[in-house]
């Protein structure tokens, strides 16, 4: 099946403008064009625009995003280089998904706060620096703030 700028951008969640971005800066190199002069996608190019969304969601700049491709380009011999790019995102990825949890530990508290507080219509006497507390109270066991 084949999908026009249009389409890939409906279907991937982007813009026709950064689909045409990552085609015109060599990060989608297989895409053909028609007798018009206009951009053909196919299955190959979704799923290389997907890893394309996927590493730059996860804070890989475009160029090592275009090393990574030029090396997959290159062949079976890049391999070794590309499992090292490849373990590297991996580990600010997980760095990442690690410092969210605990921004989420203290958003948690928050939110069991304003839901007793709610719920058992007392006075809000929560302060930034019951953060703490409530966060040590709340993974011990011992209850919430």
């Amino acid at each position: 099946m084949t999908y026009t700028v249009q389409q890939v951008a409906k279907k991937m969640g982007l813009t026709a403008y950064t689909v045409r971005f990552y085609h015109d800066h060599g990060l989608l190199p297989f895409v053909k064009r028609d007798e018009n002069n206009n951009r053909i996608f196919d299955d190959v190019d979704l799923e290389w625009l997907h890893l394309i969304t996927c590493l730059r969601q996860t804070g890989m700049p475009l160029d090592n995003i275009k090393h990574y491709f030029d090396l997959v380009q290159e062949g079976s011999d890049t391999v070794p280089e590309r499992y090292q790019i490849m373990l590297e995102q991996q580990k600010r990825t997980l760095d990442e998904i690690a410092e969210l949890n605990r921004h989420l530990a203290t958003i948690n508290v928050k939110v069991a706060h304003y839901a007793d507080v709610l719920i058992n219509h007392k006075p809000d006497s929560f302060v930034p620096s019951n953060v703490q507390e409530a966060q040590t109270l709340q993974t011990s066991g011992s209850g919430s703030k």
